[in-house]
């Protein structure tokens, strides 16, 4: 079977193993690989969540080509367009691999041993929140795919070569335009011996990006992709309307006013009041991850602990969000340009009477940020999966009183390549919180916190 292979074929594949979305991050940024898989899979099935297959295989020229289908007519979504195999997660289905290349088998008959899986690219998010993962395999002997279509769900297959999504040849644009954001639509037009089809929308940006990473170049036209296809945009707009005191829907304030359950007070250098970021981003799988850091020996207070970038408020500071915001850059060497804030969560009171208030906040592309760590506050930077706060997975716990109040306090156990990390006590409890709005559902455990961390509320 090897011997059927092409060098440049070869080579690609081992290149391509090689690839990885967030290698070009900081090592500062850890990053984290979940059980049994090394391709950013996804582990549970989800309804919001597809896969389809980039399947490539080399034409007698030696080209690169690309498989495609037109969808059937018939279907209720997304008739007659052009897409890659593909479709939703089912019940049964152990990762993303497995639901792309099922999909693939089910619609065009391509049994999956013949296709060599090579790595799994950045998810794409569409309006209706369905994030699509683009595996990447290999058709080393195209002559061994006898294709077999589904006619219910598939209207004709073909292919095209997978360089023209880098080209500025037979390609248009549409200028569109959605919640504030303006961005570009690629059209690309492609004929073959029978017909003419067009590839465009989240098909031709999961193209453009393939084509990119096996070339290794970008493409001939400016892309302006639309934000919405990074899920944060949509997890933005909701936390924008996240209310801590009401079911009612209230809109993100500004600096003085009331939002829920706590005040975005001025700052006048308020000894007892602190705040700290909670700085999310999408990981190339689609995954939510937060950003913490380990507090130096040095420092007389938490000296070693895992903490959210924050502190406590200073002369000058307008607000808590700036007190966030400042802290941040200060520590980590993040600009606050790169981080919109979105929401304000309830705040929580220390022991010794400090009140601290969480911020959120997105930072849209992580690899814009290059960590600058101030070493007299922390000693290291890392980030960790949000969702990880509401599971009972590494999660430990202690019973505490205080003043005849029986709580619980919770110890999360997380390793990165170099180190291992425990996330406890205030900084857990804002991260369980911070989890709990994201992901709209309670911990898996019972949470049973200190009745003082509430002081400022009662």
């Amino acid at each position: 079977m090897a011997s059927n292979r092409s060098e440049s074929l070869v080579k690609l594949a081992e290149r391509l193993r090689l690839y990885n979305p967030i290698s070009t991050q900081s090592s500062k940024i850890q990053e984290f690989v979940p059980k049994n898989q090394e391709l950013g899979i996804n582990p549970t099935p989800k309804s919001n969540r597809a896969a389809v297959l980039v399947c490539l295989f080399e034409d007698p020229q030696g080209h690169l080509r690309v498989i495609l289908t037109k969808r059937a007519s018939t279907l209720s979504s997304h008739s007659g367009e052009v897409a890659l195999p593909g479709g939703k997660v089912e019940e049964g289905d152990a990762d993303d691999v497995e639901t792309a290349l099922r999909e693939a088998e089910e619609e065009i008959g391509l049994d999956r041993s013949l296709v060599d899986v090579v790595t799994v690219l950045e998810s794409f998010t569409n309006k209706k929140g369905i994030t699509v993962i683009p595996v990447v395999g290999i058709l080393w002997d195209r002559n061994t795919f006898n294709p077999l279509i589904n006619t219910a769900e598939v209207a004709a297959l073909f292919d095209a070569p997978l360089e023209m999504f880098l080209k500025d040849e037979n390609r248009r644009e549409q200028e569109r335009e959605y919640m504030g954001d303006e961005y570009v639509l690629h059209f690309f037009d492609h004929e073959t011996e029978n017909e003419k089809y067009i590839i465009w929308a989240i098909t031709a940006g999961i193209l453009i990006k393939a084509a990119s990473i096996v070339y290794q170049r970008p493409p001939d036209f400016q892309e302006r992709t639309p934000r919405f296809w990074k899920r944060l945009m949509k997890l933005g707009e909701r936390l924008r309307l996240y209310n801590t005191i009401n079911t009612q829907i209230q809109e993100f304030v500004p600096k003085n006013q009331e939002l829920g359950a706590n005040q975005i007070l001025p700052n006048n250098t308020n000894s007892n009041r602190a705040a700290v970021l909670v700085c999310l981003f999408e990981d190339p799988q689609g995954h939510l991850r937060v950003i913490l850091t380990k507090r130096a020996s040095t420092l007389s207070s938490y000296s070693g602990e895992v903490a959210l970038p924050g502190g406590k408020v200073e002369e000058g500071d307008a607000d808590d969000i700036e007190t966030a915001l400042r802290e941040a850059e200060e520590e980590i060497g993040l600009d606050r340009s790169l981080v919109d804030v979105v929401t304000v969560l309830e705040s929580f009171t220390a022991k010794n009477g400090i009140t601290v208030i969480p911020v959120v906040g997105i930072l849209w592309d992580r690899n814009a940020f290059n960590p600058l760590i101030n070493t007299a506050e922390v000693a290291s930077i890392f980030d960790a999966p949000l969702e990880m706060f509401l599971k009972d997975e590494n999660r430990r716990e202690q019973e505490f009183e205080h003043m005849g109040d029986k709580y619980v306090i919770h110890f999360f156990d997380h390793q990165t390549e170099n180190e291992k990390y425990i996330i406890w006590a205030f900084t857990a409890a804002i991260l369980i919180k911070a989890a709990s709005v994201v992901y709209q559902r309670p911990p898996d455990f019972q949470d049973r916190r200190p009745r003082f961390w509430n002081r400022s509320r009662q």
